[in-house]
């Protein structure tokens, strides 16, 4: 009877164990296959072209090191109707088609008076496919009637794509 109990036992003992590993096996290989697909979409900016200033001066954008966000600087917009248009480059660096869900401004104040357009670019159905570039324009304008002075306009902005 004791050899019996001790069979059951250890049979128990194993199938629980066997449960176990398979469930923490399951769990990796999910994981390990949605890290893979996140690699595939890979949007970047890729270059800055000719910056055209009216009643502006010294405006320039910057690409960070990821590739991700620009930095835009328009530090001297002189007069109402001013404004700067800052040609910017994207590129489809990853292996699968994607579309613009939406944009991110980060840091962008004096909404009222500043106006921040894009010109080329919408969050549209129009797709990306891989190594497509496409350029845009950013046109940084004083619209609005203001007696401010602005030191200095300096924003972020970041694309957010999705796959297709």
């Amino acid at each position: 009877m004791k050899k019996q109990n001790i069979i059951i036992v250890g049979a128990t003992l194993l199938v629980l164990t066997l449960s176990i590993g398979y469930a923490i096996f399951r769990t990796s290989t999910t994981i390990i296959g949605s890290s893979a697909i996140v690699k595939d979409l890979n949007i970047i900016f890729s270059d800055v072209g000719t910056i055209t200033e009216v009643g502006s001066k010294d405006a320039k954008a910057t690409i960070t090191s990821d590739k991700k966000r620009v930095i835009i600087n328009v530090p001297n917009l002189m007069h109402k109707g001013a404004y700067a248009l800052i040609p910017i480059t994207i590129k489809n660096d990853g292996n699968i088609p994607a579309r613009l869900e939406s944009i991110y401004e980060y840091g962008a104040s004096n909404q009222d008076v500043i106006n921040v357009s894009y010109d080329g670019i919408g969050v549209t159905d129009s797709v990306l496919n891989p190594n497509d570039t496409i350029t845009f324009n950013v046109r940084v304008s004083w619209e609005n009637d203001t007696t401010s002075d602005f030191e200095k306009i300096e924003f972020i902005i970041r694309f957010n794509y999705v796959q297709v």
